[in-house]
């Protein structure tokens, strides 16, 4: 079980920790594209919201393009998923040179204006969790703990918004594939140094995942001789 799991969480965090670490690279490199210089591939651009609102976030019921809800509860010293769901309408980002579409329904989520994330804690049970559970459906997860945290995101018209993925030209519009694609409200500074920390994040767990490798290959050793 020890060789599986390690052999697991190192393949995997390994791969995404290099990924986001080329992804820096990279975005350091090629920097803003003028939408009306696209080309087929990966382009970082930035640009301004325009689309009809079609939902209203969960908890701040502010009408927006689409938001992103993540709710969780601390067991000892980790932090359990209970909800993690999104809505997502297609959206028009535009900078003046041009427009591309784009499909936020698996995009990554980096912002942090204040106006646009909200945080804060919610009790099991009250009125609130009940009209949050009849609103997104069962949870993950069952709450065991009296408290849970929430970090809600949204996407609203007129916001100015970076957009890091691969382009494609289908007929006269220019889109990017929702597919890997990175969604922020910082700067381009700011979204290198955010992919940068993914990195870390990962590189971490991959070094969780070579010492359980290590315990597990040791196990081994030590059970055959």
């Amino acid at each position: 079980m020890s060789l599986a799991a390690g052999s697991l969480m190192t393949g995997i965090s390994g791969w995404f920790s290099v990924r986001a670490f080329q992804d820096a690279k990279l975005l350091a490199e090629i920097g803003s594209t003028p939408m009306a210089e696209l080309t087929d591939g990966l382009h970082e651009v930035r640009g301004t919201v325009h689309g009809a609102s079609g939902f209203k976030a969960p908890i701040s019921q502010r009408a927006c393009l689409g938001w992103r809800l993540l709710v969780e509860q601390q067991r000892r010293s980790t932090w359990e998923v209970v909800y993690d769901t999104r809505e997502m309408v297609s959206f028009g980002l535009g900078d003046g040179t041009g427009d591309v579409q784009v499909d936020a329904g698996k995009a990554e989520l980096v912002l942090a204006r204040s106006t646009r994330v909200g945080n804060g804690v919610i009790s099991v049970p009250s009125p609130e969790w009940d009209a949050l559970k009849a609103r997104l459906g069962d949870p993950a997860i069952e709450p065991t703990t009296p408290f849970l945290r929430w970090k809600e995101e949204t996407i609203e018209p007129e916001d100015v918004i970076t957009a890091i993925g691969n382009f494609a030209r289908e007929g006269e519009a220019w889109v990017v594939s929702p597919e890997n694609l990175l969604l922020s409200d910082r700067d381009d500074a700011e979204v290198v140094r955010q992919q940068r920390r993914r990195g870390q994040r990962h590189a971490m767990w991959a070094l969780a995942g070579v010492a359980v490798l290590t315990y597990g290959v040791w196990s081994l050793v030590g059970a055959s001789t």
